[in-house]
Order: C-alpha cells, then sequence, then structure tokens
C-alpha cells in the first residue's frame, strides 16, 4: 500500500478528483468577472483624467419610500429646515436647490488615506427626484470623480446630509484640495440630520443610526440586495482585486436607499418641529419640548400632549418634573403644585418634588404644618438610599429644614394656647 507505484496510483486518482498540492497549481476559477455596466444601468463621464461610471434614476415625487412620499419635502417650510439645523441661511432657500449627498468609502474614517469610491447626489427637478450616482472603477480615476461632482454642484445652493458634518462633506473637501480644486459645497448652508434625529429620539430609540430610524420612524424595509456599511469598504477593495462587479451593484442600492431614506427623514423631522398638527408620539412631543426650551416655542404645550400620551414611566417622570419647574420658573407656582403633587405620588423614591411642595407651602401659602408633613416625606425616602457624602448632606439640610418648622409650629400653638 505504502509503495511507490501505489502513492503514484492515488496521487493520480487525486488530481482526476480536482485536488491539487499548491495553490499555483490550481486551475482558474470558472467564476467570470462582470463590468459594472454590464448590471446597472448608466454612462461614462469622460474627462482628460480618466473616467468615472454614472448612474442616473429618476422617481416621481408621489414615490412612497417607506410610509411617506418624497415629493412632500418639496411642502417644507425652508424657516422650519432652517431652525432644525440652527442654520438662519437656510430661510430663503429655493428647495429645488437643496441636494442630498452621501458617499461610500474606502474606509469607516475621514482621513487624507480614505477616498470616496461612490458619491450620490439626490436633488428634485420638475416633477421627479433625481438619483445621481457616481463610481470609481479605478482609484487612479479619482479627479474625474471630482471633475464630475465640480460640474453638478454649483447649481445647489444648500446640501442634506446624515452625519455629513463629520464624515462626507470633510472627506470630499480633502479629496479637492488634493485635486487642487475648491469644493463648491464648501460654504453652502448645511442641514445635518443626524443631530435633529437625535433630539428627536434618542430618549426613546436604542438607536439613531439611519439604518434603525428606517425600521421605527420611516417605514423603510431594506431587501437582500443592501449590503451592511461595515462590509462596503471590503467589498470595493475585492472589486479592485477581481474586476467583478456584482457585489459593487449591491452598494449602488445601498447608497440609493440611504439618499432616499434622508428625503424621507427630513420630511418626517419638518413635520415634527413645523406642524403642531403633526401626529406624534408621547416621546416625540416630550423631546420637541426640550427642544423648543433652548430655541423658543411652547414647551408647555408639548410637555403637557406628553403627559397625556403613553410615555414609557421615566420619560413621564422626567416630563412631570420639567413642567413643574417651568411653570415655577414662569412664576406660576400654584399651578406648578399639582404637578409636584403628581410627581411625589408616581415616584416612590423621589425627594425633589416633596422639597419644593415643602417650600411652595412654607414661603408662598403659608402652611408650615403641609411644610413639615413633605419634608417628612423627603426625609424618609432620603434614608432608605445608599450612604454617601451627598445623601448625608441632604439628610442634614432636610432635617434642618424640618427643626425649623418644628419651632415655627410650636409657637403658634404657645400663641393660640394664651
Amino acid at each position: 500500500m505504502n509503495s511507490p507505484a501505489s502513492r503514484d496510483a492515488l496521487r493520480c486518482r487525486l488530481r482526476r478528483l480536482g485536488l491539487v498540492r499548491g495553490f499555483s497549481q490550481l486551475p482558474p476559477s470558472p467564476r467570470r468577472a462582470v463590468a459594472i455596466e454590464s448590471l446597472v444601468a448608466g454612462r461614462f463621464h469622460a474627462t482628460p483624467y480618466g473616467q468615472c461610471f454614472v448612474a442616473e434614476r429618476r422617481f416621481s415625487l408621489d414615490h412612497a419610500h417607506g410610509s411617506t412620499a418624497l415629493g412632500l419635502f418639496l411642502g417644507l417650510s425652508p424657516a422650519t429646515l432652517a431652525a432644525i439645523a440652527q442654520a438662519p441661511e437656510l430661510k430663503g432657500i429655493d428647495l429645488f436647490q437643496a441636494v442630498f449627498l452621501d458617499t461610500e468609502t474606502t474606509g469607516l474614517s475621514a482621513g487624507s488615506g480614505t477616498m470616496a469610491f461612490l458619491v450620490g447626489l439626490g436633488f428634485f427637478d420638475g416633477d421627479a427626484f433625481c438619483l445621481h450616482q457616481a463610481f470609481l472603477r479605478d482609484p487612479g480615476d479619482e479627479r474625474a470623480l471630482v471633475d464630475w461632482l465640480e460640474e453638478l454642484t454649483p447649481r445647489f445652493a444648500a446640501v442634506v446630509t446624515f452625519n455629513g458634518r463629520c464624515f462626507d462633506l470633510p472627506l470630499l473637501e480633502a479629496r479637492f484640495v488634493l485635486a487642487r480644486r475648491p469644493f463648491p459645497l464648501a460654504a453652502a448652508p448645511h442641514l445635518d440630520l443626524l443631530g435633529p434625529a437625535r433630539r428627536l429620539w434618542r430618549d426613546h430609540l436604542h438607536s439613531c443610526a439611519l439604518s434603525s430610524l428606517e425600521r421605527t420612524v420611516l417605514g423603510v424595509q431594506r431587501d437582500q440586495a443592501d449590503v451592511p456599511s461595515g462590509d462596503i469598504p471590503r467589498i470595493y477593495r475585492d472589486y479592485l482585486a477581481t474586476g467583478d462587479a456584482r457585489e459593487i451593484s449591491r452598494i449602488f442600492y445601498h447608497n440609493q436607499i440611504d439618499i432616499l431614506s434622508m428625503v424621507t427623514l427630513a420630511v418626517r423631522l419638518g413635520q415634527a418641529f413645523g406642524s403642531p398638527a403633526a401626529d406624534l408620539h408621547g416621546a416625540e412631543h416630550f423631546a420637541l419640548a426640550r427642544w423648543y426650551e433652548e430655541t423658543g416655542g411652547d414647551v408647555e404645550g408639548e410637555l403637557r400632549a406628553a403627559l397625556a400620551a403613553a410615555l414609557p414611566l421615566d420619560l413621564r417622570l422626567r416630563a412631570l418634573r420639567e413642567l413643574a419647574s417651568w411653570l415655577k420658573r414662569q412664576g406660576r407656582r400654584a399651578e406648578a403644585l399639582q404637578w409636584w403633587q403628581q410627581l411625589a405620588i408616581e415616584d416612590p423614591w423621589d425627594t425633589g418634588a416633596a422639597v419644593e411642595l415643602a417650600k411652595t407651602f412654607e414661603w408662598h401659602l403659608d402652611r408650615p404644618a403641609l411644610a413639615a408633613g413633605w419634608t417628612r416625606l423627603a426625609l424618609q425616602r432620603a434614608s432608605r438610599r445608599l450612604p454617601s457624602p451627598q445623601r448625608e448632606h441632604e439628610l442634614a439640610a432636610l432635617r434642618h429644614r424640618l427643626a425649623r418648622l418644628q419651632r415655627r409650629l410650636d409657637q403658634s400653638e404657645e400663641q393660640q394656647a394664651r
């Protein structure tokens, strides 16, 4: 069995089965490389510096992406978008001059070693929403992509992104600097949707990533053509090694959905921040109240709307505290009283509401007996907490308050006895 003849016969049989030693002896793969132009409809943008592949699509204004039609963006108020972006220069913008921008890159940082190999631009034109995507078949053709952007972007007066302030725009500007060209969108008013999305939904969503907002807010379901963001750099590297663009077509789809979702996310944010009649969840009303406290708006109305709706317990307790505090700051202590009482009833660990009630009854309503009762409740609750310097300080302050109130009550009893 171990004779040379037997070993030679075994090797011959293994070769016939396709098993060989050494990678260099493997037969070529039967998989044929497929070019991107065979998979995605488009054209080549040719320049003296090379060429990039450009795909173009048009969507009707009533095209529903998830639960929202794209054309609703054109009905938003530029003033509302300016307030959301905290960019006053957006107030006078024509929404037909806004461009939605998203990039797919060779890495997940915006450093100089990272480049955008796919850039998507979405914009409204007449009765349609247009999506243009430029793709680099070879990194050496980057100047062609820069040329394409330089040719197309000057028509736009504002840019909309999702996390583009920290990633997409600095990355593209760096690539323009390397090409010794001015970046056309450098001074354009910018609405980055990530910040407003976090303000509105971070209190009740586990994640404000665009993919999470699609599922939980926008009603968007990506199909199997999509690819995870973290896999995109690797897929492009594989493409450069093989020339096979089958997986690249999935990145086109990913970029397309990102841009369409930015449009409907802008609609959702614009409606929430700009329309009092918007159909909002309780947590969204609470988030708007906090935002209005910074920017001006109906804080009280949003807090009352939040408390009238279904809220998770932690947000309900926060909303009660916020409304009571707001009314107190407005000098409306009598109205604040009922909300402090509600908070004290609903949160068995809270001491702050009991202290506020004690202060109100002592200093503003001259009811020392009630003030003493609320102080005792605060003392009882504080005593149940784990020992800490903060707890000891709070207990000392409460004991001091109760002693003062007790002296007032004793003096009052003495006067009545006379």
